[in-house]
């Protein structure tokens, strides 16, 4: 059976909408997914399925909102997808120096590189960001959490995204490896 990774989006941030990891791997094992880990508290699940990304999106969506009472935009991507986005990383380099100045946005479909571009010119900081098949790749060596081009990155690009710390899409990457 296929892997996949499940992005939770808007949980467990700010202390709002707390969800306990046991609950989001008992949705998974109620959609009959097998092999469910989940990884810190952020909303990481990786798991075994038949089917399609977009439909296992669309059920873990769900099964989500009637357990919980309110809505959690999930991605969900292939393991083979996912290893792909892991090996294209255009700030493997900086990665591997600090693994916190780079992070990776998961997309609903593809950002509008102009408008990045503009943001990029207004708010003057030393961030840069590639443009990869359904991801944004932004290496902010100042601090992901202090740029005011992280702030505005998904707004400008037009599309909603998921965003990661590229430690946690490195541990991903060996849960993947322990689950195929």
């Amino acid at each position: 059976m296929p892997v996949f990774i499940a992005l939770y989006r808007g949980i467990n941030v700010g202390g709002r909408h707390a969800v306990k990891m046991e609950a989001l791997r008992a949705i998974h094992e109620r959609l009959g997914h097998v092999g469910v880990q989940t990884y810190i508290q952020s909303g990481n699940v990786v798991f075994s399925a038949k089917g399609a990304a977009a439909g296992l999106s669309r059920a873990a969506e769900t099964e989500f909102a009637e357990r919980f009472g309110f809505p959690a935009r999930i991605t969900v991507v292939s393991a083979k997808q996912w290893t792909e986005f892991v090996d294209a990383n255009p700030f493997a380099r900086f990665a591997a120096e600090d693994p916190k100045t780079v992070h990776a946005g998961f997309c609903d479909g593809r950002p509008n590189a102009t408008a990045l571009k503009d943001l990029l010119t207004r708010t003057g900081g030393r961030e840069t960001f590639e443009i990869g098949n359904g991801i944004l790749y932004v290496h902010a060596p100042d601090g992901f959490g202090m740029s005011k081009f992280a702030a505005g990155m998904e707004r400008a690009s037009g599309v909603s995204m998921t965003v990661r710390n590229w430690r946690t899409v490195e541990a991903i990457q060996e849960l993947i490896g322990s689950a195929g």
